[in-house]
């Protein structure tokens, strides 16, 4: 994979692999309110310049996070999502979160496939193998 580093932030990094039309979001260290916030922000404007349609948010390296992050992406975060052109959405959670494996059942998304993930070698899996269905999407949870 030839990816491009389109952002460097102390908490992201934002890549795109344009081979497999895929933006790489990589969280590190000790991740705020505010960092989720603008990171979030820069990656729906990362989307917007690259048109790129497969996202894999990683949370591997995150070390502490706020701690309302997984609500925010309910009730805010995904709705900005779901006006993009991204349609499959691979998130590997931090490995200290305790996000249940329904969480994705409550995302109000129409247009994205989502799905988590522990693993980031099952997220990228999953994001470029067959398991993604790009002609009617639906959420999914925890596939190993």
């Amino acid at each position: 994979m030839a990816r491009t580093v389109l952002l460097i932030e102390p908490y992201v990094t934002i890549g795109m692999d344009a081979k497999t039309d895929t933006m790489y979001v990589d969280w590190w260290g000790d991740v705020t309110k505010q960092n989720v916030l603008d990171g979030c922000t820069l990656m729906l404007q990362m989307l917007d310049q690259e048109k790129c349609t497969k996202v894999l948010n990683n949370n591997t390296y995150v070390t502490g996070h706020w701690k309302s992050t997984a609500q925010w992406a309910f009730t805010e975060g995904f709705k900005a999502l779901d006006n993009t052109t991204c349609t499959c959405f691979a998130w590997v959670k931090p490995p200290m979160s305790t996000m249940e494996a329904d969480y994705v059942k409550r995302l109000n998304v129409k247009n994205v496939e989502v799905c988590i993930f522990d693993s980031l070698l099952a997220a990228e899996r999953w994001l470029h193998g067959a398991g993604v269905k790009k002609t009617h999407p639906a959420l999914h949870a925890f596939e190993y």
